[in-house]
């Protein structure tokens, strides 16, 4: 149902947390397969990708085709969840997917339809929990500001945006990816380990 492309970069300890919360959807068979698609990381990033069955992809000659080397390797699923390393999907975010899924297929209009899941902060106290609802206040106005979240995404709409796109960097691509879709705000959350938000 789900294939997960995590682009990385000189990110072994993060990618270590975000993989361990794939691992239930992983039990249950909704996420079929991992892919890591590297930009030149010197660190321990494909001993981590390595140890967890995911693929591993180096794309460190051309670090911008990165995301769309990866989208060609989720071959299991036709839907793909982009995720940074550091993102730790909340527990239970694997059953809100999964049902978004089935409603965007059953629905049959979900051609640019993708799901995006909302951050939260672990922080303690009101100052935090008013600046989160900022940056969510934000993001839901301006949807290319989202571009660090995880998101669901059609594979077919995927190859579609990032054919011929002249966008360089990760970030960029995935906001062209957002501003070429309609955005279905998920109730799961994500935190960020180590986060500077």
């Amino acid at each position: 149902m789900i294939s997960a492309l995590i682009l990385s970069k000189n990110s072994e300890h993060q990618l270590v947390h975000t993989l361990s919360a794939l691992v239930p959807a992983s039990a249950e068979g909704i996420l079929k397969e991992v892919v890591i698609a590297d930009e030149g990381s010197t660190d321990g990033t494909e001993v981590v990708a390595d140890a967890s069955g995911a693929h591993f992809i180096d794309a460190s000659a051309d670090p911008a085709s990165a995301l769309a080397e990866g989208a060609k390797k989720c071959a299991r699923s036709d839907w793909v969840l982009l995720i940074r390393p550091g993102a730790i999907l909340q527990t239970g975010w694997q059953t809100e997917a999964a049902a978004f899924i089935e409603r965007a297929e059953r629905v049959g209009n979900g051609d640019n339809l993708i799901a995006v899941f909302p951050s939260r902060t672990e922080e303690f106290g009101t100052a935090a929990q008013f600046k989160q609802k900022l940056i969510n206040a934000k993001h839901r106005t301006l949807k290319s500001s989202a571009h660090d979240l995880p998101m669901l995404v059609h594979k077919e709409h995927l190859h579609k945006v990032l054919k011929g796109s002249s966008a360089k960097t990760r970030q960029q691509q995935i906001q062209k990816i957002l501003r070429a879709s309609r955005v279905h705000w998920l109730n799961g959350t994500v935190v960020f380990q180590n986060s500077t938000r």
